[in-house]
């Protein structure tokens, strides 16, 4: 049998919720009728129109977007930062500093890669309350005129903010041969850096593109040779030096053998593994790190968002 509809009796209902805060089981007894009856007079409430929930500042976020952009993607989360008021880079690191701040845990050990939007979101860090914090390098550096975009510089400054000990590599990304790097490896210090990145429990990664832009494609570090198997076996992209097609899949090459860097395989298994990357030319790396599993929490723009969604759409009709 319905029950009755008594307006007054739903408004009343409604008030004490959610105006003054009472439980539904404190109104039941107040209004001497059973708990389930006020919960199923709050629902009638939100279907009818006589309660109607405004969620402050929403019409200046994304967040419908970005759960469309979750449900089709299989990512954990999508942040979309909001670059109208400052430059792509400080404002993907800005989202990216404030989404640290609220996921990571006592204990974590969270490993950097490097560039110009992890700098950022390094700048943009506050001291947060959490206890045995590690923060550790998963590449070697570039060069001295990268301050600030290095991993190590990364890695240093945030250890700093964070209260969190520090590993650091003191290599640079690439060297000139696998012999060098083999024989640099067997030194007892490397085994306890790459144990740490081992055990990292959150990854926050750069995403590369092969453009002109890209740092290992600008300075060369790449031979003719590398760049061309690169080429031919259509790389779209690069997470810790790991170069990969627009499906994901990573592409083997002799520079695999001269890096310091994670490996792949302990890379993907890195719990939560945040991608950080925004602007046009990074639209197909950037569809490559989804569909390849590299990352599991995109932080991007909103114009990258947009052509992010309608490129896997595309693919999926």
């Amino acid at each position: 049998m319905a029950e009755s509809y008594d307006k007054n009796e739903f408004i009343k209902v409604a008030y004490y919720y959610y105006r003054t805060g009472m439980t539904q089981d404190e109104i039941a007894k107040k209004m001497s009728m059973s708990r389930q009856r006020v919960n199923r007079i709050l629902k009638k409430c939100l279907e009818t129109g006589i309660v109607t929930i405004t969620i402050q500042e929403y019409d200046n976020q994304y967040v419908e977007f970005e759960t469309q952009l979750e449900a089709l993607t299989g990512l954990n989360e999508v942040i979309i930062a909001n670059s109208e008021d400052a430059e792509l880079n400080e404002s993907l690191g800005a989202a990216a500093s404030s989404y640290l701040e609220r996921v990571i845990k006592d204990n974590d050990i969270i490993g950097f890669s490097r560039g110009r939007a992890l700098s950022y979101l390094v700048k943009k860090l506050t001291p947060v309350n959490k206890k045995n914090l590690t923060v550790t390098q998963l590449v070697g550096g570039l060069n001295a005129e990268e301050a600030y975009t290095n991993s190590d510089d990364i890695v240093r400054y945030s250890s700093q903010i964070m209260n969190a000990t520090p590993f650091f590599m003191y290599v640079p990304i690439i060297v000139e041969n696998k012999q060098l790097r083999d024989s640099m490896l067997n030194e007892s210090f490397f085994s306890q850096v790459y144990n740490k990145m081992r055990k990292c429990t959150v990854a926050i990664v750069g995403i590369g593109d092969m453009s002109n832009k890209s740092a290992l494609i600008q300075r060369t570090f790449l031979s003719e040779k590398e760049y061309d198997v690169l080429q031919s076996k259509k790389a779209v992209g690069e997470i810790c030096t790991h170069y990969f097609d627009i499906n994901g899949k990573v592409i083997e090459s002799d520079i695999n053998d001269r890096v310091f860097a994670i490996d792949y395989d302990n890379y993907k298994k890195i719990p939560l593994r945040i991608g950080i990357g925004g602007g046009s030319e990074k639209i197909s790396a950037i569809t490559g790190a989804v569909k390849g599993g590299l990352i599991n929490v995109l932080i991007t723009d909103h114009d990258m968002a947009k052509a992010l969604f309608q490129s896997l759409k595309n693919r999926t009709v």
